[in-house]
């Protein structure tokens, strides 16, 4: 069993400013102090757990919001409306 421990929040590149990238003469670059990652871990912390833990937050802020819109009803998309053309309805697919 693993010990709990503090995590923070991974630092933005400063190089790259979190793109993984940097320009290069003709081209792009990977960014060598990143390694093209993006991200900074902090002292004495593993990124990929300080990148999990970001992700599982972002992931809850993603459900939550989804929550908040109201539901989609998929059949709808399919009925004629007053925005279809000459042509007719026009789903895209």
């Amino acid at each position: 069993m693993r010990s709990q421990q503090h995590v923070t929040a991974p630092a933005v590149c400063e190089r790259c400013k979190g793109a993984g990238k940097t320009a290069g003469v003709c081209m792009e670059l990977v960014c060598l102090d990143c390694d093209g990652v993006g991200w900074l871990s902090a002292p004495g912390q593993d990124l990929t757990v300080q990148l999990g833990r970001a992700l599982t937050a972002a992931r809850r802020m993603v459900r939550l919001l989804q929550a908040q819109l109201p539901p989609t009803d998929e059949r709808s998309l399919y009925q004629s409306s007053k925005r279809d053309g000459v042509r007719g309805h026009f789903t895209g697919d």
